[in-house]
């Protein structure tokens, strides 16, 4: 047994580790805006807010790595690009759970319940993707998880859309119509860093295909 790190696995480990920190902020988030207390919903906003602060450390440690590492799983430029476009994923939760929590919006309404459960399900099936390139030769079923993940984010687009529209032919209070805007945007933009993360996927794909 070699009394060497088997540096791929260092790196599957990290990436591992970053998305399973975004699919636990995206529950929290998610858990928040389906509670009827606030200070519950208080409670979880902050924690997703930690929780963003260790996908900082997590993506440095892939920077760190990759430099010091002679081994890697593929290129160096390619697992930066991964682990930043997962610590977007993790900024872009972050940053919905701050607007919905500091904007104080009098009511968590059904489109912003429905972005919740989407940005949930897309970065658990980004967790699914990049758990599943431990496999790179599984590449069939890893571009079959990124198209998932597609198809979730456009129902995520026909949401804000339709959210967006009736604001604009309801809402009579102009504050509340740009708060409401900033929160829908924010949410939608998560689930936008999540197709963008399986870009980053399918081209690592291609490259070692």
């Amino acid at each position: 047994m070699s009394i060497f790190p088997n540096s791929n696995q260092v790196f599957y480990d990290l990436f591992n580790r970053a998305v399973a920190n975004a699919t636990e902020m995206a529950t929290l988030l998610n858990t928040a805006v389906n509670s009827a207390d606030t200070y519950e919903q208080k409670f979880q906003f902050t924690l997703v807010d930690k929780l963003k602060a260790k996908s900082y450390e997590i993506t440095h440690q892939v920077f760190t790595e990759s430099g010091r590492m002679l081994i890697s799983p593929f290129q160096r430029k390619d697992m930066c690009d991964l682990a930043a476009a997962i610590d977007d994923v993790a900024d872009s939760i972050a940053m919905a759970s701050r607007r919905i929590n500091l904007y104080d919006v009098p009511k968590i309404t059904s489109p912003i319940i429905s972005l919740a459960d989407l940005i949930l399900k897309t970065t658990k099936g980004l967790q699914e993707a990049v758990n599943a390139m431990n496999n790179l030769g599984n590449s069939a079923h890893i571009f079959e998880l990124c198209n998932n993940i597609k198809k979730l984010e456009y129902q995520a687009d026909t949401v804000y859309n339709e959210a967006f529209a009736d604001l604009l032919a309801n809402e009579t209070d102009a504050i509340q119509l740009i708060k409401y805007t900033d929160v829908f945007m924010a949410m939608e933009t998560a689930t936008d860093s999540c197709e963008d993360a399986t870009l980053v996927i399918e081209s690592i794909l291609i490259k070692n295909g």
